[in-house]
């Protein structure tokens, strides 16, 4: 272990140089084996930057890169304990989340993977937030889970990648997107604004504005019998309509939606209590 820690310190401090193909096997190992340990700054600063430098920046054979695909999509990694609430299960899930992500970018312009395996992979991805209800942001003592997050970009990732249509619909991730919404864990980290790729990637491969149209009024009108939960929500779905109003002012783009964005949730704002 401390050899592994020295080799991601020396990643991270930007003093890596070169590793022998055994050293960098076992380094591999290691980050796959820790990559949701409870100390932050293992499993963020270290495992997960190291994961972003050795894949992006071309220091893994094409076998290494499946390695960590095939492992990372395992039922003990992105669906590991996923039916226990509230545990530390959802730091394993949350990074292999974000190590497979990072697969996904590097064959969506480089194409190492096979059509079958890439497609299992989008497969799971996809169906990753169908299943997480383990919503927390950050965990006191233990740093950022962060699954709605890193599942949104694990998300958003799959739906850009060529194979997308092979396997799923626009309609179904926007489903996926409403549940997680629609839940009364009320986000305060950002979760809404993680969410906007997933949008812009529906957008690119086909999903109409008309469409988007109907899903966001439909999505505002959603009704929970249980005041508390009913509130929070209309909380999450709100900072979600201003992300997006926000995202598209800024792109210049869909007007049509920033006008009844505007008029439902700024002008005349609803559901307040």
């Amino acid at each position: 272990m401390n050899e592994s820690i020295k080799f991601l310190t020396q990643i991270h401090e930007k003093k890596f140089t070169h590793l022998q193909p055994e050293q960098l096997n076992t380094l591999l190992v290691f980050m796959l084996e820790q990559i949701g340990h409870t100390d932050s700054y293992i499993r963020d600063t270290l495992i997960y930057s190291g994961f972003c430098e050795l894949i992006l920046n071309n220091h893994l054979s094409d076998s290494q890169l499946i390695l960590i695909a095939k492992t990372c999509c395992d039922d003990e990694y992105l669906y590991f304990n996923i039916n226990v609430p509230q545990s530390d299960a959802v730091l394993t899930r949350s990074f292999s989340a974000l190590a497979i992500q990072l697969v996904l970018y590097k064959d969506q312009n480089e194409r190492f993977l096979t059509e079958q395996l890439a497609a299992h992979i989008i497969t799971k991805s996809i169906d990753y937030l169908k299943f997480e209800h383990d919503y927390r942001g950050y965990i006191d003592n233990k740093g950022w889970a962060h699954s709605v997050a890193h599942g949104s970009d694990l998300l958003a990732r799959a739906v850009s990648h060529p194979l997308f249509s092979n396997v799923a619909t626009t309609a179904e991730v926007l489903t996926i997107v409403e549940k997680c919404l629609c839940t009364d864990y009320a986000y305060i980290d950002k979760e809404d604004e993680r969410m906007m790729p997933v949008i812009d990637a529906l957008l690119e491969k086909g999903l109409s504005e008309a469409d988007l149209n109907i899903w966001l009024e439909k999505l505002s009108q959603f009704q929970h019998d249980e005041y508390l939960k009913h509130y929070r929500i209309h909380w999450n779905i709100k900072k979600f309509m201003l992300s997006l109003y926000g995202h598209f002012i800024r792109k210049q783009q869909y007007k049509g939606i920033t006008n009844w964005i505007f008029n439902t949730y700024i002008d005349h704002p609803k559901n307040e209590e």
